[in-house]
């Protein structure tokens, strides 16, 4: 007779009620977020705004430099952005830090914000757009967003309004990442509280709530991407099925054609089915666990998950199938793009940056220094991937984003340490979780590398490149916070995070609306009045996020009072 006093188990395969109140509440904050910075303050936005308008208007989409941008996009930037030299005013004295206030007094009066089209708009204004050296699929997704929202309408809404819809459309798109980084965790066999601390810690990094309540082709790729790591956990654990594989293969070659990125998936991919042919499931089941520490028998897996009973040749045999349905869905699925822009340029990614960027920049006599440009790689690195918000007019202080990468390479390195853990996961499968953020920092520091030694500029280093490999990293890093705090990890992950969150918003309103002499109140008027929705959607929007918020701290208590430390896989309680 079962013991009344033990939780009842949840169901198999079902998600846990705190990882749902986490993706609520991911999807609540981001939408907070896409009304906290001004329009046309984000990276590259009114240039992604342009190709979007450009497509939403029936258009073909353009070669690599076959785009100018519109009127419509330079007033929009010049009217809400705070940072001068992202569309400067004319008269208006320009620094790399120069910004723009938003006094409540100042916003331009929500019934009479023009429409992308109205008083000239869609004229060209002959300055290249270089977003059309990405892949169509970001691009084309968000003009039929705008497709159907003028369908319903009768017309297009104002462009401010037209911007902040597809910032809410952003903000759901990664919505699912603390879903994602649970799951991802779960297909590696790691117990729940290893789970749950994955899709909390999704929190902790404010660069990706602001970028990901943006418009940014970036979204959509770290989406995919999280995806595609999530699945590729699984294989690392001995996941071989076809039907994984085909669905590996479609993610990646979605990603390839959001941007040229995606390419990290490829190796990733091929190191995963490797990797996870060691396992000898005769039917793999992401809800079983090994028993911790297995210890090795004569003739079979070593510490580390070599089995001398099977070779190289027999392993990689067995994955050949697999990789031959993930490969040719990729093929097939994404090929067209990359073989038909090679045929009309020469290249496999063209952009029109080459053209600027040439060794003109570089003063005379300049000699590439690479202990400076490793230095500079490393700070702007670290704080554009923590927070360095809008064009960088609001940053976090160094010494933070410090603090916060320290702590992460810590735990990473704490999950790595022990040769084979209780999931019975071995060091090089574990490792193998950081492929997709390692490759896309060197893909990152490789371009930078280039464009300094040719130009003596600091070029590239966005924080925000590493986003796809996000939910890797964040699953390693759960398993070392577990690892030290066991049952409370997922309490002292949300504690960091909620700080970070708290600091970065602080920091945002003050430097954004109306400076801080206002005080918090004035901020978020002004911040309301600029808006493009009225301001009784703001206060809803609000309500609910503090609501998803509450619910996903009670449900996050709930789960740790109720976790044992040691019980098994399936059977946590929600």
């Amino acid at each position: 007779m079962p013991d009344p006093t033990e939780p009842r188990p949840r169901r198999r395969g079902s998600v846990p009620a705190v990882v749902l109140a986490a993706t609520l509440a991911f999807g609540a904050l981001g939408a907070v977020w896409s009304v906290v910075a001004p329009l046309g303050e984000a990276p590259d936005e009114p240039a992604h705004l342009a190709l979007v308008l450009h497509l939403a208007d029936g258009k073909a989409y353009p070669d690599y430099d076959g785009l100018t941008n519109q009127a419509a996009i330079i007033r929009l930037c010049r009217t809400y952005a705070a940072a001068t030299r992202a569309c400067p005013r004319e008269g208006e004295q320009v620094t790399p830090t120069s910004m723009r206030r938003h006094p409540r007094a100042e916003a331009p009066d929500k019934a009479d914000r023009p429409a992308w089209d109205d008083e000239g708009g869609d004229a060209s204004v002959g300055q290249v757009n270089q977003m059309p050296q990405h892949p169509p699929l970001y691009y084309q997704a968000m003009a039929s967003v705008l497709r159907v929202e003028r369908a319903v309408g009768g017309g297009p809404m104002s462009t401010d309004r037209e911007l902040a819809l597809l910032r809410l459309v952003n903000a759901v798109l990664l919505a699912p990442l603390p879903l994602l980084a649970w799951w991802a965790a779960r297909r590696f066999r790691l117990s729940e509280v290893v789970a749950v601390t994955a899709a909390v810690a999704m929190f902790a990094v404010p660069m990706l709530t602001h970028i990901g309540s943006t418009l940014n082709n970036d979204n959509l790729l770290t989406l995919l991407a999280a995806i595609g790591t999530a699945l590729l956990a699984g294989v690392l654990r001995g996941d071989r099925s076809l039907k994984t594989a085909a669905a590996v293969g479609v993610v990646t070659a979605l990603a390839l054609l959001t941007k040229a990125f995606g390419v990290v998936l490829i190796p990733a991919i091929v190191l995963a089915y490797l990797l996870g042919s060691r396992e000898r499931l005769t039917a793999w089941d992401p809800d079983l666990e090994p028993d911790p520490a297995p210890a090795p028998v004569a003739g079979g897996p070593d510490a580390d998950g070599f089995d001398a009973r099977s070779g190289w040749g027999e392993r990689v045999r067995s994955v050949l199938a697999p990789l031959a349905a993930a490969g040719g869905a990729v093929v097939v699925l994404a090929g067209w793009w990359f073989v038909g822009v090679r045929i009309r340029t020469g290249q496999f990614a063209p952009t029109v940056e080459s053209a600027r960027l040439t060794s003109a920049l570089a003063p005379p006599g300049f000699s590439p220094d690479p202990g400076a440009f490793a230095g500079e790689f490393v700070r702007s690195m670290d704080n554009r991937f923590w927070g360095s918000f809008g064009w960088y007019t609001i940053r976090f202080p160094s010494w933070l984003a410090t603090i916060a990468t320290l702590l992460v390479v810590a735990a990473v390195a704490t999950a790595l340490v022990p040769r084979r853990d209780r999931s019975g996961s071995n060091r090089l499968q574990r490792a193998a979780l950081l492929v997709p953020i390692v490759l896309l920092g060197g893909l990152v520091f490789s371009r930078a590398w280039s464009l300094y030694t040719t130009t003596s500029k600091f070029q590239f280093l966005q924080g925000r490149y590493l986003f796809a490999g996000l939910v890797g990293l964040m699953v390693l890093a759960a398993a070392g916070v577990d690892r030290v705090a066991g049952r409370w990890a997922p309490v002292g992950v949300a504690g960091f995070a909620l700080i970070l969150q708290l600091e970065a918003l602080r920091r945002c309103l003050q430097g954004w609306w109306g400076g801080p002499a206002l005080g918090p109140r004035g901020q978020v008027r002004a911040m309301v009045a600029w808006s493009a929705w009225p301001g009784e959607l703001l206060g809803l929007l609000a309500l609910a996020a503090v609501a998803a918020g509450v619910w996903s701290a009670v449900a996050l208590v709930r789960f740790v009072m109720q976790a044992a430390p040691d019980r098994p896989v399936g059977s946590m309680p929600t």
